[in-house]
């Protein structure tokens, strides 16, 4: 690879709004069309020059993304980091001040899980619940301001890391972007699961009048047909509209129920204590927690945040004001949720509100929200398939620009939309309860994320951290590897005990089934 094409296929910093990587272009399928190697002739270098010349700053409202044909590397476009030159580093746009990044940071992890909180109050009691989202959000501050730290270091050292697994490079070498990007990935394709379960059960919801002895699977099909044609998409090139429709429709979304909760008032036996002591519910205590760490997952993006400002170093001002504003949100949800609904509190919460209009509007919102992210979700996960279909098989990957190689990766890439698709369609329903699910993704990805490497990385880097801050680090290390381990054992068997006390994988789960045993206060 020249040293030119390698300036130029870095220059693109790929922002993630709300919890959604927009990286650039249709991905692979297309990024391949010169070479075998994404390497293009002079023509496409110049016209690569010319896009990174037009490129618009979210500030502006103009598209984030260029057109495919005329991106970077493949890898560049997954996602995956790879091998880059450092001259690169001293020439890419700065396009973001810290308030607007403090903006997009609000959008990206105020997501779904937020729903899941008058829940995990029911599990801990006011003071335990509260506590816990207040402590953690300050573990998530102590966090980003860690990465902000390796990345200053990684730029003294002129070492560009404009994607998380960039980080576990400069730290552990091609080992440690390896593992950065497999647990990211995953973590990737649980929450894709977790979208696809909540856009069946918001559905339901909304239909619950007219289908209300409909099953959730049948849901979840209708799903797949809803989501499939959008998954051919394979540019996103306007993230900053998806970024606004995610953030309209779940700040409405939670409104709506905050409101209507309000307006009802506490339910008949909504009965709430300071501490749940009962030891009958040791489980989902456990899963509360880890529910609280995954509603302020997000630091998998914040490098490419960081290499979008205009000053990184001013990146804390962006964690302290976004996570303030966020523990804000989710104390007013958790604790109106919680008030109202007491031990009657069910995930997402949109399910326990009384039936009527409202009840609708809030969950065609939350519909529209999880359709956005799982259609961008999914376009990160198709561009991986993408990836690994032409490394393992490069001889005979289609390139070019015939309109035979054209269709053959059309057809590749809907073939790998659609085994996506599938699979979450398998996998919401053989386990398709919403905070077991968000709890196995906090478990995985959302601890190792949040805690684990920024400790791992900032122990290894930074030669002057004091010895307090490297036990504490090394403390936080064996605390959240042990805690992933305990919540995912302890969710897998969550999980064994409802397929007992519930229903088995691909029971029909209808309203009509819910309401009759207890399962919903509210409208499904």
């Amino acid at each position: 690879m020249s040293k030119r094409h390698a300036e130029t296929s870095r220059s693109w910093t790929d922002l993630t709004v709300l919890g959604w990587r927009g990286e650039d272009s249709r991905g692979a399928s297309e990024g391949l069309e010169e070479s075998g190697t994404g390497t293009t002739g002079k023509g496409g270098m110049e016209r690569m020059d010319s896009v990174v010349e037009r490129r618009g700053s979210y500030d502006q409202g103009q598209p984030l993304l260029g057109d495919d044909s005329e991106a970077g590397s493949d890898e560049d476009k997954l996602g995956l980091g790879g091998e880059a030159k450092a001259e690169h580093h001293h020439h890419k746009s700065k396009i973001s001040s810290w308030t607007n990044t403090s903006l997009i940071m609000c959008a990206n992890l105020m997501g779904a899980g937020v729903l899941a909180l008058p829940a995990v109050m029911k599990d801990v009691g006011w003071i335990p619940g509260l506590g816990l989202i207040a402590l953690l959000a300050f573990g998530a501050v102590y966090s980003g301001i860690l990465i902000t730290r390796i990345w200053m270091l990684a730029d003294q050292r002129k070492f560009p890391a404009e994607k998380y697994g960039d980080l576990g490079r400069f730290a552990y070498g091609e080992t440690g972007q390896r593992v950065v990007n497999s647990v990211t990935y995953f973590y990737i394709t649980v929450v894709t699961v977790v979208f696809h379960l909540a856009a069946a059960e918001s559905m339901q919801t909304v239909f619950y009048d007219v289908g209300g002895n409909l099953c959730l699977w049948q849901y979840s099909a209708l799903t797949i047909i809803i989501v499939l044609p959008f998954a051919q998409i394979r540019s996103l090139q306007n993230v900053s509209l998806l970024a606004i429709i995610g953030s309209v429709t779940i700040i409405g979304t939670v409104l709506i129920a905050v409101a209507r909760l309000l307006q009802g008032g506490p339910l008949e036996g909504a009965h709430t204590v300071l501490i749940n002591t009962s030891r009958k519910d040791i489980r989902p205590k456990v899963n509360s927690l880890v529910l609280i760490v995954f509603s302020y997952c997000g630091q998998a993006i914040f490098t490419e945040l960081i290499s979008s400002m205009q000053k990184p170093k001013d990146f804390p001002k962006a964690v302290w004001s976004s996570t303030l504003t966020m523990m804000g949100s989710y104390i007013l949800i958790a604790s109106v949720g919680y008030a109202c609904l007491g031990a009657l509190a069910i995930a997402p919460v949109t399910d326990a509100l009384p039936e009527d209009f409202w009840a609708q509007i809030a969950n065609v919102l939350l519909f529209g929200h999880v359709l956005v992210a799982y259609i961008i979700e999914l376009n990160i996960l198709t561009k991986g398939m993408i990836h690994a279909w032409h490394t393992l098989d490069p001889a005979h990957w289609p390139t070019g620009r015939s309109k035979a190689a054209k269709i053959r990766r059309r057809v590749m890439w809907g073939l790998s939309t659609c085994i996506l698709i599938g699979g979450s369609f398998l996998l919401s329903n053989t386990v398709s309860f919403f905070s077991e699910l968000l709890a196995f993704a906090g478990a995985t990805g959302g601890i190792a994320t949040t805690y684990i490497f920024p400790c791992l990385f900032i122990i290894k880097v930074d030669q002057g951290i004091s010895n307090g801050e490297r036990r504490l680090c090394k403390t936080i290390i064996v605390v959240a590897i042990i805690f992933s381990v305990v919540c995912l054992c302890n969710t897998v068997l969550d999980i064994m005990q409802k397929w007992k006390d519930i229903g088995p994988p691909f029971m029909c789960m209808s309203c009509d089934y819910k309401k009759a045993n207890n399962l919903t206060p509210g409208v499904c």
